[in-house]
């Protein structure tokens, strides 16, 4: 367990940054440097690379983690294993590639408004997604070796500051639009050539491919295990954007905005369990080539408890401060303070169920993920349809955290029922009057006049009193490891 919590806690940490980076650069310099266009432009490219990788990569890249263990083992030359799965998504990527321009007029006109903008830089699409995908893939290959930290600081961090500084020479009149837009196209480029040289310097990947221990049972369990793993994520790419989208058919543009700003909040709430899936994803993938059913044990009972010991703080925190934060947001906004609240809860019961779907990827139920994602795709439309027109963004809310709580629930049981594990400890209980304690203890904290000051304060005091709460009481093993750990330095210096 020590590389999961390790790398966990730093994969948070980078991601935090890269909220923070990322939050500065959409809210206060898109909109302000950027024409309305000239930024929807980047939304769509960004929106269709996102969609293309899904379909290019067809499930490749969760294959590459669950059939690395096993195929390391046939070869002494592991990290050549890449190029082999890097042959079907180069084969998809030309094939979409061609498709892209067969069908340009009828994609512009899809989400072109009026501005010319797409056309203008259609083609640019291309090599977009050829580098996005290739990143995809290679960062998985890397994290099928245990290494996921650097992948992570690329994604949310540096890319990020590229952007920034792309903005800045742009608004300065360093650079015109055009080379804006190469800069960002090139951002992604840097992106996947970075990892590329990083995977070589570690000696993560060589240029000598593997192909012959890819044999045709190989081949076909590779095959069988990407289409189900392919529509699995496609259902999870819906479910991102169901809500969003029945919020805008039933309420309108303007209650959609408010709702996305509600959903990103409550959504920071998951990068534990983010960070966390990067690393325990393939660790599980590994114990069930091994057989060892009781690391598997062990790693579902730790996700659980540090997914919701990282969730709860963040959540409670968000309670307490929410206050402030819409004090930083048009009046209009406030009515999305109740969703944050729903939505928030809702990825905190999933926290708390660890890494079942994970457990259940990896295993050979792979099939049992691809079926329970569309029960969770029906549920959501359904409980979409009937809540919002009674509830309103309340309503949209209450569905996503409902299907959420149901999915997770249903694979907990599958997982009880087929390994007899579950993730549950008494320690939970104790989390819980925890954060309870720690969030009414945050109200006798002064107001300051100042909401950054005030946000500052309580978090660190609510950080403090929890953690603290959390070491005295052993609740976890990894986190007062990393406590004791720390102090000892402190207290040597």
């Amino acid at each position: 367990m020590g590389i999961i919590i390790k790398q966990s806690l730093r994969n948070a940490i980078i991601s935090y940054i890269g909220i923070i980076i990322g939050f500065v650069t959409t809210i206060q310099l898109y909109p302000h440097i950027l024409e309305a266009d000239q930024f929807g432009l980047t939304r769509i490219l960004i929106a269709i690379s996102t969609i293309s990788v899904q379909i290019i990569t067809f499930g490749i890249p969760n294959s590459v983690i669950k059939f690395f263990p096993a195929l390391s083992k046939k070869t002494n030359n592991p990290s050549g294993i890449f190029w082999a799965f890097l042959i079907p998504p180069a084969i998809g990527f030309l094939a979409y590639s061609l498709i892209l321009i067969f069908f340009r007029d009828f994609v512009i006109s899809f989400y072109d408004s009026g501005s010319g903008l797409l056309g203008e830089y259609y083609l640019y699409i291309i090599p977009l997604v050829l580098f996005t995908v290739s990143f995809s893939v290679l960062n998985s290959f890397v994290k099928a070796q245990f290494n996921t930290v650097f992948a992570s600081f690329l994604q949310d961090i540096f890319l990020r500051v590229m952007m920034i500084l792309d903005l800045v020479l742009f608004y300065f009149d360093f650079i015109t639009f055009d080379t804006f837009m190469l800069i960002f196209i090139g951002s992604y480029a840097l992106l996947y050539l970075l990892l590329f040289g990083y995977a070589l310097k570690e000696k993560l990947l060589n240029f000598k491919p593997v192909l012959q221990i890819f044999d045709k049972d190989t081949r076909e369990k590779i095959r069988s295990y990407s289409f189900y793993s392919f529509f699995s994520g496609l259902t999870m790419l819906l479910i991102g954007n169901i809500d969003l989208i029945m919020v805008g058919t039933f309420n309108g543009l303007e209650q959609t905005g408010i709702y996305a700003i509600a959903l990103y909040v409550g959504s920071v709430i998951t990068v534990p369990k983010k960070s966390i899936t990067k690393i325990s994803f393939p660790v599980i993938a590994a114990a069930f080539q091994r057989n060892d059913i009781q690391n598997v044990k062990e790693v579902y009972k730790q996700t659980s408890l540090n997914q919701f010991l990282t969730g709860l703080i963040i959540y409670i925190g968000v309670i307490a401060n929410i206050d402030n934060l819409y004090e930083m947001l048009p009046k209009e906004y406030v009515d999305g303070s109740i969703v944050i609240i729903i939505i928030g809860l809702g990825n905190l019961l999933e926290m708390v169920t660890g890494a079942n779907g994970q457990i259940i990827i990896a295993s050979k139920y792979f099939r049992f993920d691809f079926y329970s994602s569309w029960i969770l795709v029906i549920l959501a439309i359904t409980l979409n349809a009937v809540l919002i027109p009674v509830f309103g963004l309340q309503g949209a809310a209450l569905a996503t955290a409902a299907s959420i709580f149901t999915y997770n629930i249903i694979k907990v049981i599958f997982v009880w029922v087929k390994f007899e594990m579950q993730p549950f400890t008494w320690k939970l209980l104790g989390l819980l009057a925890t954060g309870i304690a720690t969030l009414l203890l945050s109200y006798l904290v002064p107001q300051f006049e100042n909401i950054y000051v005030d946000i500052a304060i309580r978090s660190i005091c609510m950080a403090a009193v929890y953690f603290a709460a959390v070491w005295i009481f052993k609740l976890s093993d990894e986190v007062n490891n990393f406590i004791s750990e720390q102090l000892k330095r402190v207290l040597k210096n």
